[in-house]
Protein backbone atom coordinates (compact mmCIF):
# COMPACT_ATOMS: atom_id res chain seq x y z
CA UNK A 1 0.00 0.00 0.00
CA UNK A 2 1.13 3.62 -0.99
CA UNK A 3 1.83 6.04 1.81
CA UNK A 4 -0.57 8.46 0.18
CA UNK A 5 -2.92 5.75 -0.76
CA UNK A 6 -2.46 5.11 3.65
CA UNK A 7 -2.71 8.41 5.24
CA UNK A 8 -5.90 9.84 2.87
CA UNK A 9 -8.08 6.54 3.86
CA UNK A 10 -6.96 7.30 7.44
CA UNK A 11 -7.89 10.80 7.40
CA UNK A 12 -10.89 9.21 5.92
CA UNK A 13 -11.54 6.94 8.39
CA UNK A 14 -10.59 9.56 11.62
CA UNK A 15 -13.78 11.87 9.92
CA UNK A 16 -16.05 8.59 9.49
CA UNK A 17 -15.31 7.30 12.94
CA UNK A 18 -15.67 10.82 14.71
CA UNK A 19 -19.23 11.07 13.39
CA UNK A 20 -19.68 7.48 14.49
CA UNK A 21 -18.96 8.99 17.56
CA UNK A 22 -21.76 11.34 17.77
CA UNK A 23 -24.40 9.24 17.13
CA UNK A 24 -26.47 8.30 20.32
CA UNK A 25 -25.95 4.90 21.88
CA UNK A 26 -23.47 2.34 22.13
CA UNK A 27 -23.58 -1.16 21.42
CA UNK A 28 -21.99 -3.14 24.30
CA UNK A 29 -19.20 -5.99 23.32
CA UNK A 30 -19.28 -8.85 25.96
CA UNK A 31 -17.71 -11.44 24.93
CA UNK A 32 -19.86 -14.58 25.17
CA UNK A 33 -18.86 -18.43 24.28
CA UNK A 34 -22.31 -19.61 22.47
CA UNK A 35 -20.57 -19.86 18.96
CA UNK A 36 -20.28 -23.73 18.59
CA UNK A 37 -22.88 -23.60 15.96
CA UNK A 38 -20.46 -21.41 13.90
CA UNK A 39 -19.37 -23.15 10.24
CA UNK A 40 -16.59 -21.54 11.23
CA UNK A 41 -15.97 -22.85 14.61
CA UNK A 42 -14.17 -26.08 13.41
CA UNK A 43 -11.83 -24.08 11.67
CA UNK A 44 -11.10 -21.74 14.37
CA UNK A 45 -10.17 -24.62 16.42
CA UNK A 46 -8.13 -26.39 13.72
CA UNK A 47 -5.89 -22.74 13.34
CA UNK A 48 -5.64 -22.67 17.20
CA UNK A 49 -4.15 -26.40 17.51
CA UNK A 50 -2.01 -25.68 14.43
CA UNK A 51 -1.11 -21.78 15.67
CA UNK A 52 0.13 -23.83 19.50
CA UNK A 53 2.35 -26.59 17.34
CA UNK A 54 4.00 -24.19 15.46
CA UNK A 55 4.74 -22.03 18.69
CA UNK A 56 7.76 -24.33 20.08
CA UNK A 57 10.38 -21.44 21.38
CA UNK A 58 10.52 -21.49 25.18
CA UNK A 59 7.91 -19.36 26.77
CA UNK A 60 6.49 -18.51 23.65
CA UNK A 61 3.09 -20.37 24.41
CA UNK A 62 -0.04 -18.25 24.80
CA UNK A 63 -0.89 -17.67 28.63
CA UNK A 64 -4.54 -16.65 29.19
CA UNK A 65 -3.78 -14.04 31.72
CA UNK A 66 -3.01 -10.21 31.90
CA UNK A 67 0.78 -10.51 31.44
CA UNK A 68 1.94 -7.62 29.61
CA UNK A 69 0.22 -4.37 28.84
CA UNK A 70 -1.85 -2.54 26.29
CA UNK A 71 -0.09 0.51 24.88
CA UNK A 72 -2.20 2.02 22.90
CA UNK A 73 0.35 4.33 20.60
CA UNK A 74 2.15 1.68 20.13
CA UNK A 75 -0.94 -0.37 18.70
CA UNK A 76 -1.62 2.43 16.72
CA UNK A 77 1.94 1.92 15.24
CA UNK A 78 1.93 -1.73 14.66
CA UNK A 79 -1.50 -1.07 13.43
CA UNK A 80 0.27 1.04 10.57
CA UNK A 81 3.37 -0.34 10.13
CA UNK A 82 1.48 -3.73 9.27
CA UNK A 83 -1.24 -2.01 6.54
CA UNK A 84 1.89 -0.36 5.11
CA UNK A 85 3.87 -3.87 4.55
CA UNK A 86 1.20 -6.63 4.16
CA UNK A 87 -0.77 -5.68 1.46
CA UNK A 88 -4.45 -7.63 0.30
CA UNK A 89 -5.27 -10.15 -1.82
CA UNK A 90 -8.28 -12.19 -2.59
CA UNK A 91 -8.13 -15.46 -1.57
CA UNK A 92 -9.66 -18.25 0.06
CA UNK A 93 -7.82 -19.84 2.88
CA UNK A 94 -5.91 -18.59 5.86
CA UNK A 95 -1.87 -18.76 5.97
CA UNK A 96 0.66 -18.52 8.94
CA UNK A 97 1.41 -15.16 10.19
CA UNK A 98 5.35 -15.72 8.94
CA UNK A 99 4.36 -17.17 5.26
CA UNK A 100 2.06 -13.66 5.16
CA UNK A 101 4.53 -11.08 6.46
CA UNK A 102 7.24 -12.54 4.19
CA UNK A 103 5.31 -12.62 1.14
CA UNK A 104 4.11 -9.44 2.05
CA UNK A 105 0.34 -9.97 1.10
CA UNK A 106 -2.68 -11.54 2.65
CA UNK A 107 -6.52 -12.41 2.81
CA UNK A 108 -8.05 -10.02 5.51
CA UNK A 109 -7.51 -13.00 8.13
CA UNK A 110 -4.15 -13.60 7.37
CA UNK A 111 -3.47 -9.01 7.69
CA UNK A 112 -5.24 -9.76 11.34
CA UNK A 113 -3.27 -12.29 11.92
CA UNK A 114 -0.41 -10.82 11.44
CA UNK A 115 -1.20 -7.50 13.29
CA UNK A 116 -2.36 -9.64 16.44
CA UNK A 117 1.49 -11.80 15.88
CA UNK A 118 2.91 -8.46 15.95
CA UNK A 119 1.50 -6.97 19.11
CA UNK A 120 1.82 -10.38 20.81
CA UNK A 121 5.83 -9.86 19.81
CA UNK A 122 5.48 -6.24 21.77
CA UNK A 123 4.20 -7.04 24.96
CA UNK A 124 0.29 -7.20 24.93
CA UNK A 125 -1.56 -9.66 27.03
CA UNK A 126 -2.99 -12.48 24.99
CA UNK A 127 -6.06 -12.75 26.66
CA UNK A 128 -6.81 -9.16 25.25
CA UNK A 129 -5.97 -10.14 21.43
CA UNK A 130 -7.77 -11.50 19.37
CA UNK A 131 -9.29 -11.31 15.82
CA UNK A 132 -13.17 -11.01 14.20
CA UNK A 133 -14.68 -12.44 11.55
CA UNK A 134 -17.59 -10.53 9.75
CA UNK A 135 -19.63 -10.80 7.50
CA UNK A 136 -21.86 -8.24 5.26
CA UNK A 137 -23.43 -7.68 1.62
CA UNK A 138 -22.37 -11.76 1.29
CA UNK A 139 -18.85 -11.30 1.91
CA UNK A 140 -16.76 -11.94 4.67
CA UNK A 141 -14.12 -9.72 5.97
CA UNK A 142 -12.05 -10.35 9.61
CA UNK A 143 -10.20 -7.50 11.58
CA UNK A 144 -7.61 -7.81 14.62
CA UNK A 145 -9.23 -6.31 17.58
CA UNK A 146 -7.77 -5.53 21.28
CA UNK A 147 -10.11 -6.11 23.70
CA UNK A 148 -8.91 -3.39 26.67
CA UNK A 149 -12.41 -3.32 28.61
CA UNK A 150 -14.69 -5.75 29.24
CA UNK A 151 -17.58 -5.00 27.41
CA UNK A 152 -15.17 -2.80 24.06
CA UNK A 153 -12.40 -3.50 22.02
CA UNK A 154 -10.36 -1.56 19.74
CA UNK A 155 -11.01 -2.05 16.00
CA UNK A 156 -7.69 -3.00 13.70
CA UNK A 157 -9.15 -3.16 10.27
CA UNK A 158 -7.57 -3.48 7.11
CA UNK A 159 -8.88 -0.07 5.56
CA UNK A 160 -11.83 -2.22 4.20
CA UNK A 161 -13.69 -0.81 7.23
CA UNK A 162 -11.49 1.29 8.46
CA UNK A 163 -8.35 2.27 8.25
CA UNK A 164 -7.83 4.31 11.47
CA UNK A 165 -8.61 2.11 14.79
CA UNK A 166 -11.86 2.35 16.15
CA UNK A 167 -14.33 1.01 19.12
CA UNK A 168 -16.31 -1.70 18.33
CA UNK A 169 -19.49 -0.22 20.16
CA UNK A 170 -19.80 2.75 18.54
CA UNK A 171 -18.84 0.67 14.83
CA UNK A 172 -21.39 -2.13 15.47
CA UNK A 173 -23.47 0.54 16.70
CA UNK A 174 -23.28 2.70 13.51
CA UNK A 175 -23.14 -0.31 10.95
CA UNK A 176 -26.04 -2.22 11.53
CA UNK A 177 -25.57 -4.11 8.04
CA UNK A 178 -22.44 -5.57 9.50
CA UNK A 179 -22.64 -9.12 11.66
CA UNK A 180 -20.47 -10.83 13.46
CA UNK A 181 -20.03 -14.38 12.56
CA UNK A 182 -16.71 -15.28 15.32
CA UNK A 183 -14.34 -14.25 17.00
CA UNK A 184 -11.00 -15.70 18.84
CA UNK A 185 -7.53 -15.70 19.95
CA UNK A 186 -5.07 -18.57 20.15
CA UNK A 187 -6.98 -20.59 22.89
CA UNK A 188 -11.10 -18.89 23.21
CA UNK A 189 -13.79 -18.72 20.27
CA UNK A 190 -16.32 -16.10 21.18
CA UNK A 191 -18.94 -14.25 19.96
CA UNK A 192 -20.94 -10.81 21.31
Amino acid sequence: MQRLEYWAGYTVSSVRGWLYALRPGRRPMMKNDRVRNSLLYDDVCQWQKTQIDSMTFENDQPHKNNKGAIDLKLMRRIHRRTLLEIKHELGELWRPSSVTMDRGRGISLDQSIAIMHRLRDAGFPDDALGVVSVQFADRRHSFALVHDQDDDFWMLDNGLLSFSPLRGSVFFSARKDVHILIGFNFFDVWNY
